[in-house]
Parts: C-alpha cells; structure tokens; sequence
C-alpha cells in the first residue's frame, strides 16, 4: 500500500485523477477543476505519466496541446476514485452537492468492493492476511462486534 500511496496518495493526484474519471481530459480543465496552481499540476502529470497511471495524447499541433487519459492502471484505479467518493459522501461531507453516477444497466451507481470469487461483499471480519510482508509476530485478533 506504502507503494501505491507514493505514486498517487498527494493531496493534488487524487483530485486529479478523480476528475479523469469523471471525463475531463484537457490540461485548462483541470487546473480549474483541481485548483491546483500550473506548475504543480504539470509536475503531477508528468509523475502520473511515468508511473503509468496515465498517457498523454496531443490534440492541436499549434500550439501544441495535450489530454490526459487513464491507461489500463489508472482504470484500475477507478473503484478506488468511486469508494472514496462513496465513503465522503457518508462520513466527510454535509449539505455538499454530490455527482450522481448511472451504471450501465441504468441504476445509480454505488460501488461494492466483493470477493472475486464468491461475489460476497467484503467486511472486515472476513479478511485474514496469510502471506506478503506483513510482520509475522503481529497477530490480527478478532475485533470484538461493534
């Protein structure tokens, strides 16, 4: 996770790729929609860029001008982007207006985060760590019901 959240857990990135999710491409848009200052904007990209997150795509030879798209890993992100989103709106948020998403099948979409196997949805109680770096002498203890 430490990984993860050096390529994209700054407090610009998320914003960023937030609005890549929801289709805004061009470089004016999102320094408007971010309200990130220019130049760390441009710093970001390029970060984004190189970690593979995103590609840039040139659209005007003169001048030169460039949109910003997810590639296959910064789609992956999108549950990640959605989840967050889901969880502001709970837990972070009050009387802020909220962007309403429509899923294909036509329902309004809220993300589940489901076991790919069985298709359950994941709770704390049912994840156990069993491998990875995780320190060994650290024993996960069942949480007492809340």
């Amino acid at each position: 996770m430490s990984d993860a959240l050096a390529v994209i857990g700054d407090s610009h990135s998320l914003p960023l790729l937030r609005e890549l999710v929801y289709g805004f491409h061009r470089f004016s848009d999102l320094a408007t929609l971010t309200g990130a200052p220019r130049t760390l904007l441009t710093g970001r990209l390029r970060k984004l860029e190189e970690a593979g997150v995103i590609v840039r795509k040139q659209y005007s030879e003169h001048p030169p001008r460039y949109e910003y798209h997810l590639t296959e890993a910064g789609s992956d992100l999108i549950p990640v982007i959605l989840g967050l989103k889901e969880w502001g709106e709970r837990h972070a948020t009050e009387d802020e207006p909220k962007a309403v998403f429509r899923h294909g099948c036509g329902a309004e979409l809220h993300p589940l985060t489901v076991c790919g196997a069985c298709r359950q949805e994941i709770t704390p109680d049912d994840i156990e760590v069993v491998g990875g770096t995780h320190p060994p002498h650290i024993v996960r203890r069942p949480s007492p019901g809340l």
